[in-house]
């Protein structure tokens, strides 16, 4: 009776342990995501740089030395820093420019939230996995299957990374459109670029850019969760042989 009872709690300590490294990578991950897109959405120099390298003076209508004044004034309204979403500049003949139209200063204070929503699951996500490695030394005698709950949570996560991938490169404008659909309760996100500058300064390939550094930082934290989680299975598994060699050694001696 006492070894049933103990078979039982040993496999439910593998399950909770498997469970924990699953949540485990994927707090890591969400974490790692969050983090880099409000780091991004708050650096001024490489929002004001990006927008350059992806779009001229002559198609937006900006000048030049504008772009760095103009990142700045986005990352802070993003950050929270800046209440009005507003650029101004005065053109070679003295006029003063009102930038940003009502339809487009409302999307982007849709995107403020979500920026925002970002700042807070990062907080959120860094508090789990540092609870979920706190029971991961718990049940460190468990710690195989800790990896191997590691292990799924890296596959399930790279499966959705191919899918998401395989769409953006057959079709990055319907993965667009699809992402602005969940993320977004309206449609203040369709623009034109004739009349809006705020699509000029952004086109495609500025997102696409953005999302490459988003998508490297996720896949350097991946990998190496991946590396120590084959690592730790492996040291794991020599311990079982090693045991096993051990009993049968004993046994032979008996």
């Amino acid at each position: 009776m006492r070894k049933e009872v103990t078979g039982t709690m040993d496999r439910t300590k593998k399950g909770i342990a498997a469970a924990a490294g699953f949540c485990l990578f994927l707090a890591l991950i969400l974490f790692v995501l969050s983090a880099t897109v409000f780091n991004i959405a708050g650096d001024s120099a490489l929002m004001g740089a990006e927008m350059r390298r992806h779009t001229s003076p002559k198609v937006t209508g900006l000048p030049d030395k504008q772009y760095p004044e103009m990142g700045e004034m986005i990352t802070d309204y993003l950050m929270g820093r800046k209440d009005s979403f507003q650029y101004y500049f005065t053109d070679a003949d003295g006029n003063m420019i009102v930038c940003f139209q009502a339809h487009e200063a409302n999307h982007m204070a849709d995107c403020r939230d979500l920026i925002q929503m970002t700042g807070r699951l990062r907080w959120y996500m860094a508090g789990a996995a540092l609870l979920l490695i706190i029971a991961g030394l718990v049940l460190r005698k468990q710690r195989k299957s800790l990896a191997a709950g590691i292990l799924a949570g890296f596959g399930l996560a790279t499966a959705a990374a191919v899918l998401l991938l395989a769409w953006g490169v057959i079709s990055f404008d319907s993965l667009f459109t699809a992402f602005h659909r969940v993320f977004f309760t309206n449609d203040g996100w369709i623009m034109d670029s004739r009349t809006d500058m705020l699509v000029r300064l952004m086109p495609t390939s500025f997102f696409v850019s953005m999302g490459i550094r988003v998508l490297l930082a996720v896949t350097a934290v991946a990998l190496v969760s991946f590396t120590a989680a084959m690592t730790i299975r492996m040291a794991g598994m020599d311990e079982e042989e090693a045991g096993e060699e051990l009993q049968e050694a004993e046994t032979a001696e008996a």
